[in-house]
This record gives C-alpha cells, structure tokens and sequence, in this order.
C-alpha cells in the first residue's frame, strides 16, 4: 500500500421524496432510505488545491445544486501554450518550474465577469513563466 497523501472534496447530490424540506433534511442522511444520488469528489495530491475558486461555500453549493458545468484549467494548458509560442519564436521562452505558479495567480486574480481564455494564460504565461 502506498503511503501518499490524497485530499479529496465529496459532495452528494440527487433526489429524494418527500412532503417538506424539513423531512427532506432528516430522509438525506438515513441510509435507509431509497434516494437517487450521485457523489462527486475531487481528489488532489495539494492540500488547499483551488478547485473552484473565488467562490463562497453556498455559491458552491448552489452551483452543484444545479449541475452547472465547471470549467477546469491546468498548468498542463500553460504547456501547450508555451509550446505553441515558443513555436512561433524558433526558441524556448519559458520557465517550465513556474507554470503552477502562473496558473494559481491566473485562478486567483481572475473576474468572473470576464472568465478566462487562451489569452488570459498567455498574459499570465509572459507575465510569471517568461526568461530574462
């Protein structure tokens, strides 16, 4: 057995039936009690990893509520941004140890009025990644 930490976020959604919300509450947590429900975790290897951030616990639960659709970025994206430009440019421009960096500042600092696009992971690729 490995020795490796994991951290995980669970939540439980679905449906349950019932005649007011205050049985609905009691019903949810008897594991008796027939309900159609699915379990979403998220699982990191980071402690404090931002799996939706910039978003308030009832934002969250909200979301999950209704199953809106969560948009994932990566420093993996980063990659494959750098890779392309540095394609262009015939050299290596960046800094491979500093796309984490890059991308939790891009995720931090981001306006959920604007949401992000391949042009806010160059701007944060040039601005935290680029060599001197």
């Amino acid at each position: 057995m490995s020795n490796t930490k994991f951290h995980f976020v669970k939540y439980e959604f679905g449906t349950i039936n019932a005649d007011n919300d205050h049985e609905a509450c009691q019903l949810i947590n008897n594991p008796f009690v027939p309900k159609e429900s699915k379990i979403l975790s998220i699982i990191s290897k980071k402690v404090g990893t931002p799996v939706f951030p910039n978003l308030e616990h009832q934002e969250l639960i909200d979301r999950i509520t209704h199953l809106e659709t969560a948009i994932i970025w990566k420093a993996e994206h980063f990659e494959k941004k750098a890779k392309e430009l540095e394609h262009k440019s015939s050299k290596e421009l960046y800094d491979r140890s500093l796309l984490e960096k890059a991308l939790y500042e891009m995720i931090k600092n981001h306006n959920r009025d604007e949401g992000i696009s391949w042009s806010t992971v160059e701007y944060y690729l040039n601005a935290f990644c680029k060599k001197g």
